[in-house]
């Protein structure tokens, strides 16, 4: 997809949002996928602003793509594999317009589950480098599947914040970092989701699967092997990729 880059080098942040949607409308309309959830991606300043970004993005996730942990990517997909370690929930109602904003702890109350679990991005586009913000978010900012591993039992009572999550390859770690790096914490992302997907006459619906965010920037594997992912002291994911 090297066209991207050109394609989409004059969107703005908003018309962006629309091909995004478009796409999903194109891509779903046949009734052999559909729209699984979201994931929020560049949650960091040091993520967003080389891109022209005003903040964080979302993108969509797809039926296709909910993998459980253990799962085998054949050789073909994901075009060139990156991992990152993330939180993964599971809305229990819809998360409609109120009479205020969602937060942190409010948000809390449309969770059904909370996983340990893993987003598979890919490198589709040749130079991934030559490709705007926009246009990342014009094509559901690389991402191609989403990994759900270990339920966090008791998940309302945890530490957000200083969680500590890492990706390894081969046993290898290749990245890490803490809660923090998702927007202060996971359901501070979550809550920012909920509130953006209202911005753009969306929500979040019953069943959607979540990706709330990134505790590194991803890491693309060199080839071949085993990737996990996990996060200290509650569980994780594994992925081959062959």
């Amino acid at each position: 997809m090297d066209f991207l880059a050109g394609a989409t080098a004059g969107l703005s942040e908003a018309d962006s949002y629309k091909v995004q949607f478009a796409v999903h409308d194109r891509l779903t309309g046949d009734g052999s996928n559909r729209l699984a959830g979201w994931k929020v991606a560049l949650a960091l300043p040091a993520q967003f602003e080389p891109l022209g970004l005003s903040g964080p993005v979302f993108a969509g996730i797809y039926q296709d793509g909910i993998r459980p942990s253990g799962a085998v990517f054949k050789k073909g997909w994901p075009i060139k594999a990156g991992i990152e370690c993330e939180m993964v929930a599971r809305i229990a109602k819809d998360a409609t317009a109120g009479n205020s904003a969602y937060t942190a702890d409010s948000i809390k109350a449309y969770v059904a589950n909370l996983y340990c679990g893993a987003e598979v991005v890919e490198n589709r586009y040749g130079d991934v480098t030559k490709v705007s913000g926009p246009g990342r978010i014009a094509d559901d900012v690389l991402q191609a599947a989403c990994i759900i591993g270990t339920e966090i039992k008791d998940w309302q009572t945890l530490d957000f914040a200083n969680v500590q999550g890492r990706s390894l390859f081969e046993g290898k770690e290749v990245g890490a970092g803490p809660g923090t790096n998702v927007m202060g914490g996971a359901m501070i992302s979550l809550a920012w989701l909920a509130n953006r997907l209202i911005a753009n006459g969306k929500y979040l619906q019953a069943g959607d699967i979540i990706l709330t965010g990134s505790v590194h920037p991803p890491q693309f594997l060199p080839g071949p092997g085993v990737a996990s992912t996990e996060f200290v002291g509650l569980g994780g994911t594994e992925i081959t990729v062959e």
